[in-house]
């Protein structure tokens, strides 16, 4: 794989920038300051455990094109509040604003990250790919303090695709200045980066930290970012 790499794409979110620890954090600190236990409906592991199957299935349709980015920060609470059976009128407002302005400036990254970025830029070019919306993005990637590390920072709603579809990868690749050949993905989302990049044509790299079940189009697996040193 090394011969012929020219340039490494990234995903950003549950690959470098640890997502559950940064939202998790924002989330404690937001049910206690809005003293949600007080209602007697639910405590904090309980509104988790409801939200993060709102949020992923929000996910999943905006990343299909079902949602818009306003539909999907508008419901994930609203419709967390409803299932938990907290009424309407109780629900804390600006909640959403809150979450989002908060969690984006969180610096938690992936163990290892940044050894081994400073290590892989010493080696190539490298640029993020992101579903995501650019004022968080680019906050996430200053927060952490991983920008240094990126030439480009390509994102979905910037270039009008997500992945998996082609075209933010075909976008990626010229804003590189790179061939498909000369690239590899790295990412922890089996449908959106792995078949997306192969899709694209383009060599990937399965970044599965929670050893979840293998799908069988992985072509290589790792489960520290250390082990990227070993392949690229």
């Amino acid at each position: 794989m090394k011969e012929r790499i020219r340039h490494l794409f990234f995903d950003l979110d549950h690959t470098l920038w640890d997502f559950e620890t940064n939202s998790n954090e924002t989330l404690a600190e937001l049910f206690e300051e809005h003293q949600l236990e007080r209602f007697g409906l639910f405590n904090f592991q309980g509104f988790m455990d409801v939200y993060v199957g709102v949020n992923r299935g929000l996910w999943d349709e905006y990343n299909r094109g079902l949602v818009t980015k306003d539909g999907l920060r508008e419901r994930r609470f609203r419709e967390t509040f409803d299932k938990l059976g907290l009424e309407n009128p109780h629900h804390p407002l600006h909640f959403s604003d809150q979450y989002i302005s908060r969690c984006t400036e969180k610096p938690a990254v992936f163990p290892k990250a940044h050894e081994v970025l400073s290590t892989l830029k010493s080696r190539y070019p490298m640029s993020i790919i992101t579903n995501g919306f650019p004022e968080s993005q680019h906050r996430k990637m200053v927060a952490s303090n991983l920008a240094q590390y990126f030439d480009h920072l390509i994102i979905s709603e910037e270039v009008g695709f997500a992945k998996p579809h082609l075209g933010i990868f075909e976008a990626a690749l010229e804003k590189a200045g790179v061939q498909k050949d000369e690239v590899v993905m790295i990412g922890d989302n089996a449908h959106a980066d792995i078949e997306g990049a192969q899709q694209a044509g383009i060599q990937s790299i399965w970044f599965n930290p929670h050893n979840e079940f293998k799908a069988p189009h992985i072509e290589i697996e790792i489960h520290h970012l250390e082990e990227l040193l070993h392949h690229l």
